[in-house]
């Protein structure tokens, strides 16, 4: 004859605390079917939460980590003529370009698809003055001019498309 267990309330919580103890109290009590304490349910959806946090953390670095960062012009930095520095490169949405200029002579403003084939700048463009500017990527795709007097029809304009 088996072992004889008292009877469990429906509450799976206390079913399994009540089967628990038994179990630990009792050295001549056997069970094929083993329950978690109510405080290791906890644990256990503690450690089930600090997984996903930490899985979410991973993926968050893993995405940033592969985000890239790209110096415009090369060793020349924002100059005339960079249209072509972006040939043979692959941007993703994310990607951080660097422009790096004297900002006495030049400056960097992320214009639309009509200010970039007009070298003019639209109304509430964002301006960049620093010398040192770093722009984040935006999906599809992203324009960029010096709108000093002649610069932007001298070349100094930047198209780059990302994915």
């Amino acid at each position: 004859m088996g072992p004889v267990l008292p009877k469990f309330p429906n509450n799976p919580i206390i079913r399994a605390t009540s089967l628990s103890y038994l179990l630990t109290q009792s050295s001549k009590t056997q069970c094929i079917l083993c329950f978690p304490s109510s405080r290791e349910m906890v644990q256990g959806r503690g450690s089930a939460m600090t997984a996903t946090v930490l899985l979410c953390l991973l993926l968050l670095h893993f995405e940033l980590a592969q985000a890239a960062t790209y110096t415009v012009g090369g060793t020349s930095g924002w100059t005339f003529n960079t249209a072509g520095w972006t040939k043979g490169k692959r941007f993703k949405a994310g990607d951080t370009l660097v422009f790096n200029y004297n900002p006495s002579i030049h400056n960097v403003v992320a214009v639309n698809r009509a200010g970039y084939n007009s070298c003019a700048t639209p109304k509430g463009a964002k301006v960049y003055r620093s010398g040192k500017d770093q722009i984040k990527l935006a999906k599809g795709q992203n324009f960029f001019i010096c709108n000093y007097i002649g610069h932007c029809q001298a070349g100094m304009k930047l198209a780059v498309t990302a994915a």
